[in-house]
């Protein structure tokens, strides 16, 4: 796929008329109603939307032209994603997940930890994977451990806990 933002993955179907079950990668579900369209990534398809509904944190898609469980099947396990041009205008410091992306970390005393390689989304809380030359580790993304972070210079600052790099 060309350089497309992930916003979710279909975990599964709903239904016989080719509804979607996704996996939300954003924190404003309703995000979704203001999509005309999305790029499934198994077949790197442009997508019309046409139904849009939630239910216990999932997002539910009828997308146009799948219109049985089978074809929604086939798309089971495929990321949803948007253009650069589809995204919101965010808010002074904060940021997109795929900013962070190769961003290196330092602890707050200096210490170059690693580089961000991975991120996962918890129910509770994101966890960066963050990789160096000889190990890697799970940071929380919650507020006692990340203390900055400059997208500009791909920089992060965290308070290294007790543990934390064990």
């Amino acid at each position: 796929m060309k350089d497309y933002i992930k916003v979710g993955k279909i975990v599964n179907t709903h239904g016989v008329r080719g509804y979607v079950k996704c996996m939300p990668m954003t924190d404003d579900l309703e995000r979704f109603e203001e999509l005309k369209y999305v790029y499934t990534e198994k077949d790197n398809t442009k997508r019309t939307i046409d139904d849009v509904w939630y239910q216990k944190g999932m997002v539910y898609l009828k997308l146009r032209n799948i219109d049985d469980m089978d074809t929604a099947e086939s798309l089971k396990d495929t990321y949803i994603s948007i253009l650069e041009d589809q995204l919101r205008e965010l808010p002074q410091d904060t940021y997109y997940l795929f900013d962070l992306e190769g961003m290196d970390v330092y602890s707050s005393d200096g210490e170059h930890i690693g580089i961000i390689s991975e991120i996962y989304q918890t129910a509770a809380n994101d966890v960066y994977e963050v990789k160096n030359n000889n190990s890697s580790f799970l940071i929380p993304a919650i507020k006692d451990v990340v203390k900055s972070v400059n997208v500009r210079d791909k920089k992060m600052i965290i308070n290294v806990i007790e543990g934390l790099l064990e």
